[in-house]
């Protein structure tokens, strides 16, 4: 999700913001994979699709359907397994960093994937 705040002024915006990343994220691995999306859409001459505002989670599945918003991974293991099947973001990597990241995230999803939210939370926390 990309949000382009307004300007008080009425001016055109002059930053966007990537709602998508945050700090438990690596900084350059999330630049280079936003970097290799656009590029792709632009080179597939993707559409970006209607602007969305309101938040997508209080809108039906049929709604965000219609509107091609799809949800992002719950979890660790979901969002592995998307990088898995995204041969875009594999190619940006590189096979060697990206079968050694996705090695480490299943390390720690396997580490981790039994644990309460409390317990996940302390552990993230104390790590970041």
């Amino acid at each position: 999700a990309v949000r382009v705040p307004s300007n008080p002024d009425g001016e055109s915006p002059t930053n966007f913001e990537l709602k998508t990343v945050d700090a438990s994220s690596n900084p350059y691995l999330a630049l280079g994979a936003v970097i290799a999306a656009g590029l792709d859409g632009i080179r597939n001459s993707m559409e970006l699709g209607e602007s969305v505002a309101v938040d997508p989670g209080h809108l039906t599945e049929l709604e965000r359907s219609h509107k091609g918003i799809e949800l992002l991974p719950t979890n660790l293991g979901e969002a592995i397994g998307n990088l898995s099947a995204d041969q875009v973001l594999l190619d940006a990597l590189g096979v060697e960093l990206a079968q050694a990241y996705i090695a480490v995230k299943k390390a720690e999803w396997e580490a981790m994937k039994d644990f309460e939210l409390e317990e996940e939370v302390e552990l993230l926390l104390e790590r970041y």
